[in-house]
């Protein structure tokens, strides 16, 4: 079962959780480009967007749909690190942008031709610094996946971003997100899941129905994760929430288990799945710089998922400045403890990609703590000492002081 769809002929209302879950749409996108193309060297950057449920680009009252927020955002960025570059004599780089536009309804598909087209018109403009192809698709969105693929091929583009707004949460199978992923090496997905809704549809009572509903999860589903027996409707329905977001947590290497915070309606989870730790860390600041807009419940150290409701107190992590404070206590010990576990030096890229799926915390907290910490020590790989965490680099080296504070093991 899924949510009713857009209407979108009659004028779509944007919903708060689409309102928010664009505003960190929007923010990610352009540091994303800014991360791409921030080195010198780069003078061209070739990348793909992937819209598989466009809708019509424009909602009632004139708000902007992903497929123009896309593309504004994809003006604006280019033009900023373009006069970035020239107040420090760099050249200049050009962006070349296949977007594929893709709904299944065809009403829909023809709105959006209309309401993109003044974006279109300005990204092709002379001086721009963007090369765009835009094509528009009608269809199922696993239906239109060799399509899809085939015009990235031919753009021999291996950046890729699919978003994938599902109106509730079974019409992208588990397969197609762990099959895209390993497609190129740097592929990233956005992927709405109304976790609300499914759990709303599920019977305790009724296994066949239950099967039935999760169907769409694969054949990687842990049946044992479901209590048996006489549990309470609160419990099982937790059971089943983790069972579902263990089966996500394998599609890629970083997958973020935030939901959208809106306390007075259904909750969904906006999936955002990376091959790289980089992606991961650049969504967290993402997520404090736009606090409240999504939400994590469980611990705000390193260790999030490892939430015990029978030994801790667990908490709302909104990325505010609360949660923070909060993570800045945990880290410390949790940082410190990694490290012993693994002998008593990690290279600091190896730390990235050891923690990066394991905490919601903002970088700069990550930094400090490892430099406040009265345990740790970072060096250079040439040996000397880093003094300020906004130094710390990838190929530094985070090490165990020879007199600790307190008992690690």
């Amino acid at each position: 079962m899924v949510s009713k769809p857009y209407q979108w002929v009659d004028g779509a209302v944007l919903e708060e959780h689409s309102r928010k879950k664009h505003k960190v749409l929007a923010e990610y996108f352009r540091r994303y480009l800014l991360e791409r193309c921030k080195a010198p060297i780069h003078r061209h950057f070739r990348l793909a967007v992937v819209d598989g449920f466009a809708g019509a680009g424009v909602y009632d009252g004139g708000e902007e749909g992903s497929p123009l927020i896309f593309l504004s955002t994809l003006i604006d960025t280019v033009a900023e690190i373009n006069v970035t570059r020239a107040a420090q004599n760099m050249p200049s780089v050009e962006v070349h942008c296949l977007f594929l536009m893709n709904d299944a309804n065809r009403d829909a598909v023809e709105l959006l031709k209309t309401n993109i087209a003044p974006l279109v018109y300005q990204a092709q403009q002379p001086g721009t610094g963007i090369e765009l192809q835009i094509q528009f698709e009608c269809g199922e969105f696993e239906a239109m996946l060799p399509t899809f693929q085939a015009a990235i091929e031919a753009k021999k583009c291996r950046n890729i971003i699919y978003n994938l707004d599902q109106c509730g949460y079974s019409q992208v199978e588990r397969d197609t997100i762990t099959r895209l992923l390993a497609s190129e090496k740097s592929v990233e997905l956005f992927y709405t899941y109304s976790i609300q809704s499914l759990l709303t549809y599920l019977s305790q009572a009724d296994p066949e129905s239950l099967r039935r509903n999760l169907r769409h999860l694969g054949a990687g589903i842990d049946w044992k994760m479901v209590p048996e027996g006489m549990v309470n409707k609160t419990e099982w329905l937790g059971a089943i929430e983790r069972l579902v977001f263990d089966v996500f947590r394998r599609c890629a290497p970083f997958v973020s288990p935030f939901s959208i915070h809106n306390p007075d309606g259904w909750r969904y989870w906006f999936i955002h799945f990376a091959n790289a730790d980089r992606a991961r860390q650049v969504y967290n600041d993402v997520l404090h710089d736009n606090s409240s807009e999504q939400a994590h419940f469980g611990r705000a150290g390193l260790r999030m998922l490892a939430f015990n409701p029978e030994h801790e107190k667990g908490s709302l992590y909104l990325f505010d400045q609360s949660a923070r404070a909060t993570a800045r206590d945990e880290l410390p010990d949790d940082i410190a403890r990694l490290i012993h576990e693994g002998g008593d030096t990690l290279l600091v890229s190896d730390f990235y990609r050891s923690i990066y799926n394991q905490t919601p915390a903002h970088s700069d907290d990550i930094h400090s703590a490892i430099m406040d910490s009265a345990d740790l020590e970072v060096v250079t790989s040439s040996g000397g000492e880093r003094r300020k965490a906004h130094t710390i680099g990838r190929d530094d080296i985070i090490r165990l002081k020879k007199q600790m504070s307190f008992n690690l093991g």
